[in-house]
């Protein structure tokens, strides 16, 4: 089964900013990576989430980070 991976950046008012990021992922274990690499990758002050969906388009799961990373 495919998954698609979806990456927006946040903005200030928690509004996506720009256009999004789209892979395409083989496995939900492919997907997972390619989630945490492109959320936790990203530079501090611009906040990433990533919304994996299914071949169906329904979504799996939403990926914004591991929880010790969270700012105050």
């Amino acid at each position: 089964m495919t998954y698609r991976v979806r990456i927006d950046r946040i903005g200030k008012a928690g509004v996506p900013r720009s256009a999004p990021r789209i892979y395409d992922a083989r496995d939900e274990a492919d997907a997972t990576m390619i989630a945490a690499y492109e959320v936790d990758g990203s530079k501090p002050g611009r906040p990433r989430v990533a919304t994996v969906t299914d071949a169906t388009g329904r979504m799996v799961f939403t990926y914004s980070g591991r929880a010790g990373m969270a700012s105050p």
